[in-house]
């Protein structure tokens, strides 16, 4: 599991703006660090469903609502960060995810991605098209199951990204890669809408899906009925011909635990194959592993003019559990990197919550479920929630300035092995400020082999070392101020 750092939440109202005041919750507050403020940017009766945004290329705000089957968008000519009002752009559309490319806006719904233009350009868009058909048909593929499909375009390879869910729980027929079997994975296309390829597979259900570094990386959505804590949902890049877990394993190549007790559907998946095997020896570590049951929904890297804390980071809408007890996500969540280049989550914090009222609720527990998330270039993060009740926030750092302390630093210190390719170890850390560390590599018999530090640790860096010769050792840190951790590694 990706280490879980809290970094310090303060209890928050929601500025209402009174024209929004009858259409949003009362006396509800969020939990939001004290550099951001929350205030309504849309509420509304119009919001059935609201999944997730784009913005236009003459800057508005669009949602796709899979209730209402509209497109709407929400115009804010003055940029005060309310909505002016709502307009509907396209109607009889049951989308979950749309984009904005090549003066066309793509909706992808449950069968097909359309393609829609605004001919007169008043703002609706009348003229549609199919660009592509038949999503997850075949003879063995009646639909059902994960209804949604996200889409991403790749301007710089000139490739378009379907995200197709599983048809149940767990399916072993998922994993069969031929014209009949098209669900569990994620498919590549050209943006013209030829050139139809399985890009990766074994992924249940990859509801979000962003770009990053040039990089498709996906957020994933476990399968049900294995205890509180299996599996872990995961935030991952998404590699060519790159084979996930599903339905076999989860991590990073852990079996699901099949017994005589267990539910009829992981009972269908014995015997494993050799090739079962094989694809679940494949697995990589994820990017992240968070908490089971989640439920993620749309990712997106932060902009560069938030907090300095925040800018390398990944934020993650959690729309949260729906059968497990105590029930869990139902907030925001902010995972930490190094850079944009970087592949391995340092930590995960939470970053918006409260939106949970009563964990003892498997279900309906509380008053909001995010889903939908957005940023602007003011560092502004948008927030929709499709369930409870029906909203965008808007979320604002208190001030862009680079010059000013966010370092919201990490209420407990982080040092982790990220990394380890034969004797070349990486060692990670993130600590609350900079502190006078010695950091000590023994063998298994604590014989002292060398310093690898001795003196003035940064609070967020990394350190490169080598060790010489085969064998079990381990990584002893200690600081003045606490710190006392020892972390074991093994050369190969």
């Amino acid at each position: 599991m990706t280490p879980h750092i809290p970094i310090q939440l303060t209890k928050q109202s929601i500025t209402v703006p009174t024209k929004y005041v009858n259409s949003f919750p009362k006396n509800v507050t969020i939990n939001l660090p004290s550099e951001f403020t929350a205030k309504v940017f849309y509420a509304g009766s119009e919001l059935k469903k609201p999944r997730f945004f784009a913005w236009s290329p003459d800057s508005i705000l669009h949602v796709a609502d899979l209730d209402a089957a509209s497109i709407f968008g929400f115009p804010d000519r003055d940029k005060d960060g309310i909505a002016d009002t709502i307009i509907t752009v396209a109607k009889n559309v049951i989308a979950h995810d749309i984009k904005f490319f090549n003066n066309a806006l793509y909706a992808a719904q449950e069968r097909s991605v359309l393609r829609l233009i605004d001919t007169n350009k008043d703002g609706f868009y009348e003229t549609r098209s199919t660009f592509i058909d038949q999503i997850a048909e075949g003879a063995a593929q009646p639909g059902g199951g994960h209804t949604t499909r996200t889409i991403l375009f790749d301007s710089l390879h000139d490739k378009m990204y379907l995200s197709i869910g599983s048809r149940c729980n767990v399916c072993r027929w998922d994993t069969i890669n031929n014209t009949d079997y098209l669900r569990a994975r994620i498919e590549q296309w050209n943006i013209d809408g030829t050139g139809r390829k399985t890009f990766a597979y074994g992924i249940r259900n990859s509801v979000g899906l962003m770009l990053r570094d040039g990089k498709v990386w996906g957020a994933n959505n476990g399968s049900d009925n294995q205890g509180n804590e299996i599996p872990p949902e995961w935030i991952d890049v998404i590699r060519e011909n790159g084979f996930y877990g599903y339905p076999f394993a989860h991590s990073d190549g852990i079996f699901f635990p099949i017994n005589s007790n267990s539910p009829n559907d992981y009972k269908a998946l014995l015997p494993y194959t050799i090739r079962d095997s094989l694809l679940v020896a494949s697995m990589k570590q994820p990017a992240a592993l968070i908490q089971s049951h989640s439920a993620p929904m749309a990712l997106i890297s932060a902009q560069k003019n938030m907090p300095e804390y925040y800018r390398n980071g990944v934020f993650v809408a959690l729309r949260g559990s729906w059968n497990r007890n105590p029930a869990t996500g139902g907030k925001v969540i902010f995972l930490g990197f190094d850079n944009e280049q970087d592949t391995v989550a340092n930590l995960v914090s939470d970053f918006l919550s409260g939106f949970m009222t009563d964990s003892t609720k498997s279900s309906n527990w509380g008053w909001a479920r995010p889903v939908g998330l957005e940023t602007d270039a003011n560092g502004n993060l948008y927030i929709g929630s499709d369930s409870f009740n029906k909203f965008i926030l808007i979320v604002s750092p208190k001030s862009q300035s680079s010059s000013a302390d966010y370092s919201n630093k990490p209420i407990h210190d982080i040092i982790s092995i990220i990394a380890q390719d034969d004797n070349k170890v990486k060692l990670k850390y993130h600590l609350q400020n900079t502190k006078q560390c010695t950091i000590t590599l023994y063998d298994i018999m604590g014989n002292r082999v060398k310093e690898i530090v001795d003196g003035t640790l940064m609070p967020y860096d990394e350190i490169d070392f080598d060790i010489a010769s085969r064998g079990f050792y381990l990584i002893h840190i200690v600081s003045q101020d606490g710190i006392n951790k020892t972390l074991p590694v093994i050369v190969h």
